[in-house]
């Protein structure tokens, strides 16, 4: 038998790091919109580039404020809202963070970076994390990105990719203390920070689908954001009723067995994905609650279709990074992953307002999928005390 994992004391996220979540969702929001209208393969790139900078950021404070945020100091106080300020500036430098704003957008992201070692540094004696792994971690990713102010396109971009990537690499390492991590994380808060998040990208999505109604008011335009208003909020559906609910049960599991790449996997890599998956849904969601009466470009149905495809991609992965069995998503996650990119031919034959329609029939069906897997296991359960 798997041992199941005893429950560890929790606590709960402090309003201070919802603060810096609104900031957040206010940059994804500056995000999305380089993916709205018709975005080409380029603005495809670009999204991701600008949303991965930011999400290493949010990685960095939530880890951060597990393990070191227990206890709202002057200098957690201090240290958050410096972050909330660099965030935040790279907000406003995003809609031309490629021309003109770069040099803003490389200020912030160099910020932002050196602020979340000062908690690593101030408490390396209870981590026993040498003195140069949070300054290397820090440090020369900002210092590359200081230093790319310096230089014009496109080295400038490399130079960016080559800060994050740094980043990347060194997360799967994670430091010499592999064990007191695993054992120091709290797994309850991250479940909850993560989750959290994802309600507030999801409120994001219902605002640019109130917004885009507010500017295009007509019958058609309605019917469209009634319908994506309903996939947004079945989408919801199978993330807290289905992928959300054992998040704190596996990463319990994850720390029962020491798995320390199984943890940054599950908080640090999976979200990305379904942030991203939700934000590109809602951009084109927008655009098509815009142009209802009128096909939806090309980009925008590919956004649709890749927004639901990455959605479930993450909601299949976790789970089975948790050590699931691939019987308990083989009904549902295929279909996640496939299904959604039947839209992308029928948006160059239907409008907009019958392409979302679709979206709902599909997400419909995949919300049933999900619904019926726990029963089946629940019944394969029942049947195997019922032999013993």
């Amino acid at each position: 038998m798997t041992p199941t994992p005893e429950a560890r004391p929790g606590r709960r996220a402090h309003w201070l790091e919802l603060f810096f979540d609104l900031v957040m969702v206010v940059y994804i929001s500056q995000v999305a919109h380089t993916v709205h209208g018709d975005p080409s393969w380029t603005d495809a790139l670009v999204f991701f580039a600008l949303l991965a900078s930011a999400w290493w950021a949010w990685v960095n404070a939530t880890v951060t404020m597990n393990l070191f945020g227990a206890r709202i100091t002057p200098s957690i106080w201090v240290t958050v809202t410096i972050a909330m300020v660099a965030l935040g500036l790279m907000a406003v430098a995003v809609p031309d963070a490629l021309g003109d704003r770069a040099a803003a957008f490389a200020v912030g992201n160099a910020a932002i970076r050196v602020v979340w070692a000062i908690p690593w540094l101030m408490s390396r004696r209870a981590s026993g994390q040498p003195w140069w792994q949070p300054t290397l971690y820090s440090v020369l990713p900002a210092s590359i990105w200081l230093v790319s102010i310096g230089l014009s396109a496109p080295w400038q971009y490399v130079l960016w990719g080559i800060a994050v990537a740094i980043e990347i690499a060194m997360l799967s390492f994670l430091g010499t203390r592999r064990e007191w991590l695993s054992q120091s994380l709290n797994v309850e808060h991250l479940s909850e920070r993560v989750g959290l998040l994802v309600v507030i990208v999801f409120g994001e999505s219902i605002v640019t689908i109130i917004s885009e109604l507010n500017e295009h008011w007509t019958a058609i335009a309605g019917a469209a954001a009634f319908l994506g208003f309903s996939a947004v909020s079945m989408l919801a559906w199978i993330f807290f009723g289905r992928a959300s609910s054992g998040v704190a049960l596996g990463l319990r599991r994850l720390q029962l067995r020491e798995s320390v790449g199984g943890l940054r996997d599950t908080v640090m890599y999976l979200p990305f994905l379904t942030v991203s998956g939700v934000t590109l849904f809602a951009s084109a969601l927008g655009t098509a609650v815009a142009e209802a009466d009128h096909r939806l470009p090309l980009g925008a149905a590919v956004s649709l279709s890749a927004g639901t495809s990455l959605f479930f991609v993450a909601n299949a992965a976790e789970p089975l990074r948790y050590g699931a069995p691939w019987r308990d998503l083989v009904l549902w996650a295929p279909a996640g992953i496939v299904l959604p990119w039947a839209l992308v031919p029928l948006a160059t034959y239907l409008p907009s307002v019958l392409v979302v329609a679709a979206s709902v029939i599909i997400i419909a069906v995949l919300v049933a999928l999900t619904e019926v897997t726990p029963h089946r296991g629940r019944a394969r359960h029942d049947r195997a005390g019922s032999k013993a």
